[in-house]
């Protein structure tokens, strides 16, 4: 459970500000370019100093130690940053378990096994160097890791954005396949993704937030037009863009 009240946040700038909701479960958040749903992501997580009240499963954000917060909440960045040229599959997964660690590396034999498992899924090589890495096989790394750290929440920022339709087909699987106790929270511009995942949506204005607990509310030529500012028309499967 995610309750935000009169967030304010930015960097040089505010981007946020004063914003309002709250979510129990799995969310979809969208919005143009440029409205703060990044910078959103990254105040849930703590990765960003902000005013204002963020409370995670009835605790205050502020209130969480380092380790508890990794514990309790995950950041899937929308690109995989590597600073190590040599580091391996296993090595970068097993990362995802330091909040459950006393010591760096102090990896148990339970730890190893759980990754050991991850990689078997994903079909990835535990010393495969991860330098190597397609897009595709990049989301199903941070994936991996994600699932390592053992987060109650994961927030994904544009997982699909570098992604060919084989791939993003690949990784929504991915996504509905992940344990349904861990809360889901997708950034995207996909309408078409986020309308198959057919969660609650969250849609973000240049000055607040709307949100659809009913989804197919928010997925209609109507709404669509009047969020986005563009005509939308539509057939039996999903909204599309009207260009003519």
């Amino acid at each position: 459970m995610i309750s935000v009240k009169d967030l304010s946040c930015g960097y040089k700038n505010p981007v946020l500000q004063g914003i309002n909701f709250s979510c129990a479960k799995n969310i979809s958040v969208l919005g143009a370019n440029g409205v703060g749903k990044s910078t959103l992501a990254k105040a849930l997580c703590g990765l960003l100093p902000y005013e204002g009240e963020i409370v995670i499963n009835d605790k205050p954000l502020e209130a969480y130690t380092a380790n508890e917060r990794a514990r309790t909440i995950t950041y899937n960045p929308p690109k995989l940053a590597i600073f190590d040229a040599f580091i391996t599959f296993e090595e970068f997964i097993l990362m995802g378990r330091y909040p459950h660690t006393t010591a760096v590396k102090n990896y148990t034999k339970e730890d190893k096994e759980l990754v050991a498992a991850l990689l078997a899924e994903a079909a990835l090589s535990p010393q495969h160097a991860i330098t190597e890495l397609s897009s595709g096989q990049q989301q199903l790394v941070l994936i991996a890791q994600a699932l390592a750290q053992e987060s109650k929440i994961i927030l994904f920022d544009e997982p699909t954005a570098n992604l060919d339709p084989k791939h993003a087909y690949d990784f929504y699987h991915a996504l509905k396949n992940l344990p349904e106790e861990t809360q889901k929270i997708v950034i995207t511009h996909d309408i078409h993704f986020a309308k198959a995942l057919g969660y609650p949506v969250l849609f973000m204005h240049q000055d607040r937030v709307s949100l659809y607990p009913e989804p197919q509310q928010f997925f209609t030529p109507g709404n669509l037009t009047s969020c986005y500012g563009v005509a939308f028309s539509s057939d039996a499967q999903s909204p599309e863009v009207h260009y003519d």
